[in-house]
């Protein structure tokens, strides 16, 4: 406490507030627009955060400052793809002498291939943008980086573009999407509306399965 003001409570306010600005500009309303970002992840996730978000805890949130303050450092672009009455929109981190679209992500470990998410969304950019080719660059807090090559893909697109419209027919009907298991999962604030976090006792055991209780008896 500082007076009667508490501090704490304080920093968190304005840490709470500066991880809401940064986010991307998310129609939360709008169910006809759909940000590439909600489409590429798990669609459970993306439906959650727009009907009954839980507040992300402050390790959270101080990585995506990280993470956005290195996106920052670039001229971040948006820019959209409509198709009827659908919108996807998606941000590019940078376009380099107007030819290919840099995406950037910050990553504990560097990966010896992309993540799926990651392909889906820069292949997104570069349709919204009208670029044929991107790069896609995982760097560690370390200063560590390993870059990937991504051309322009149809299927990808169609993929994301479907995702997009489930997401969008989810929310408009208020349906919960299923559930899309994954190593993310395991991180997911959303892990306890997914699945059970009770932990039980079971009977059997690995030396009854196999018999090694009985060769112990004889």
């Amino acid at each position: 406490m500082l007076g009667d003001r508490d501090v704490r409570r304080m920093i968190e306010k304005t840490l709470d507030k500066v991880h809401e600005d940064i986010r991307l500009n998310i129609d939360k309303d709008n169910p006809d627009k759909i940000h590439a970002f909600e489409a590429s992840r798990c669609t459970r996730l993306s439906y959650y955060e727009r009907k009954d978000s839980i507040p992300s805890d402050n390790v959270t949130k101080m990585s995506t400052l990280v993470q956005d303050s290195i996106r920052h450092s670039f001229n971040n672009v948006n820019g959209e793809y409509k198709i009827d009455n659908l919108t996807l929109e998606a941000t590019a981190d940078m376009i380099v002498n107007n030819e290919f679209i840099l995406g950037i992500e910050v990553v504990t470990n560097l990966p010896e291939i992309p993540h799926p998410r990651d392909l889906l969304y820069l292949n997104a950019c570069l349709f919204a943008f009208n670029k044929n080719e991107g790069i896609l660059i995982y760097i560690t807090s370390k200063g560590e980086t390993t870059e990937f090559s991504v051309t322009k893909s149809n299927r990808m697109f169609e993929e994301i573009i479907r995702r997009a419209r489930i997401l969008s027919t989810l929310l408009k009907e208020a349906k919960v999407p299923i559930v899309e298991p994954c190593e993310l999962c395991l991180k997911c604030k959303y892990y306890g509306r997914c699945y059970s976090r009770e932990k039980k006792t079971s009977s059997f055991s690995l030396e009854s399965i196999w018999g090694f209780e009985k060769k112990r008896s004889t």
